[in-house]
């Protein structure tokens, strides 16, 4: 037994146990009251369970303290899924090395806020975080115009991983990071956002990084391994407003909408899978601003035009505002493989309207693998200083421009996406970029178009399933 004598909360919902850590505690807490009486008194290693059941109602509980990186402070549910929050209930995490686990929030909603916030707009209010295996689901306002978030994410170095988003319906994220002046280097992955109908407005992006007037600041967030399903709340399903952040090994499928890189420059968008599955208005990346690259990603069935295209490069505006279409420069996209898209390339998107007279520049699009249905797969509606070069065109009769080579490529169909069936057909000489892997994970050792090279070395990187993502204790 240690040395915390506990004391002042009834037997019934307190235990003292000697866990492997022998200078830690765990409390089990039946309400808030208890809670917030003794939250000073946590210290590194202790564990705080919360009574299983739905009485959780219209509470605002703050989670405070400073665990340590091995030894953090833990809240969790006495039975992981079995603490319900409902009502107007809102969860604030501000501290160092603090995990929540198991949660759930559900059929409630807020007037604005943040159902779940991770720090605060000072600097130093949360770092070293986690959220993990917890749930929001249908967490809405009777007018869908209200506008708040379902997860706020400030401070740094903070985490939400394998949580299960489902079935918002009103303006405001899932998820939105919020940048401070410096890189918080947080990183998102291995949760499931699903269910989302479409919004009919602006803010219904499924999550964003950074805001208009701070995107020039680098974010460095990495968001990977999640799984976005039937997300099609508006045409940004990632919206990304900041620098140099990494989108990497997400499944998207059957959402309408785009990863879109609205303000800011280099960013990373790599060993994606986008599958339409027939649906209108699926698309793959838009491209706006400077120095991005989108390379090694799967695209299939999807049906979207325009800015919805598989790969949407837009015009940009002379002296653009911050909140405005910076104009593409030095973008690179290489190493893809679009299959059975309406729309593969569309470059200029945009041109002339709201202003947008600049046209791409400095942009190569090398070593892709495509096969289009429709006869208008590339539209050039401003042409700009866009290389094309070693990219191939999988059989068909329909007309191809410069910098596709016609090859007769055979496809094999697998449950959820296409794959070459011959790699000697996609060979080509090694080009230039930074592509060094494919997007299963193998050493890209020779020339080969697409986003898959032949490898007897095990899959190192399959696409996010319903089996790998969300929390651990839901079937």
């Amino acid at each position: 037994m240690n040395n915390k004598t506990l004391n002042w909360i009834p037997a019934a919902f307190l235990l003292m146990l000697l866990p492997a850590d022998a200078g830690a505690a765990n409390f089990f807490v039946r309400d808030v009251e208890q809670f917030e009486k003794y939250i000073e008194r946590l210290a590194p290693g202790d564990t705080v369970f919360l009574k299983s059941g739905d009485e959780w109602k219209d509470v605002n509980l703050v989670f405070e303290g400073e665990g340590e990186p091995e030894r953090p402070i833990v809240l969790t549910a006495r039975r992981k899924g079995q603490t319900v929050f409902t009502g107007q209930s809102r969860l604030r995490i501000l501290g160092k090395h603090l995990v929540v686990d198991g949660l759930v929030f559900r059929d409630g909603s807020l007037s604005g806020g943040s159902v779940i916030s991770i720090g605060s707009r000072r600097a130093e209010s949360a770092q070293g975080c986690r959220l993990t295996n917890t749930v929001i689901t249908d967490y809405n306002p009777p007018d869908r115009k209200v506008n708040y978030k379902w997860v706020s994410v400030y401070g740094k170095r903070n985490r939400v991983d394998h949580c299960y988003f489902k079935g918002q319906d009103h303006t405001g994220q899932s998820v939105v990071v919020w940048l401070n002046g410096e890189p918080n280097d947080h990183r998102i992955d291995h949760n499931y956002f699903a269910g989302r109908p479409v919004l009919g407005w602006n803010g219904g992006e499924t999550l964003r990084v950074g805001t208009s007037a701070r995107s020039m600041e680098d974010s460095r967030t990495v968001i990977e391994d999640n799984l976005f399903e039937n997300c099609d709340g508006e045409v940004e399903i990632i919206s990304i407003k900041s620098c140099e952040n990494i989108v990497r090994r997400n499944a998207f499928v059957g959402s309408s909408g785009t990863v879109t890189l609205r303000h800011g420059n280099r960013n990373r968008v790599e060993g994606n899978w986008f599958i339409g599955n027939g649906k209108k208005r699926t698309g793959g990346v838009r491209i706006i601003g400077e120095d991005h690259v989108v390379v090694n990603n799967h695209m299939e069935g999807l049906l979207g035009r325009g800015g919805r295209s598989a790969v949407s490069i837009m015009n940009g505006v002379p002296k653009s505002p911050l909140n405005g279409y910076w104009p593409v420069k030095g973008a690179l996209v290489a190493h893809n493989t679009i299959v059975d898209c309406v729309s593969l390339f569309d470059i200029g998107f945009g041109a002339g309207g709201r202003g947008r007279t600049i046209s791409p520049s400095g942009v190569r699009i090398v070593a892709n693998l495509v096969r289009a249905v429709g006869d208008s797969a590339v539209v050039i509606r401003a042409k700009g200083d866009v290389t094309w070069s070693w990219n191939v065109w999988a059989d068909g009769s329909e007309p191809i421009r410069d910098g596709f080579e016609r090859r007769d490529v055979a496809f094999s169909k697998g449950a959820l996406f296409s794959s070459p069936g011959d790699f000697e057909t996609l060979a080509i000489p090694t080009v230039e970029h930074t592509v060094t892997h494919d997007i299963n994970g193998h050493i890209r050792t020779t020339g080969v178009v697409g986003c898959d090279v032949f490898s007897d070395s095990p899959i190192r990187s399959m696409p996010p399933a319903r089996r790998t993502v969300g929390p651990d204790w839901m079937e």
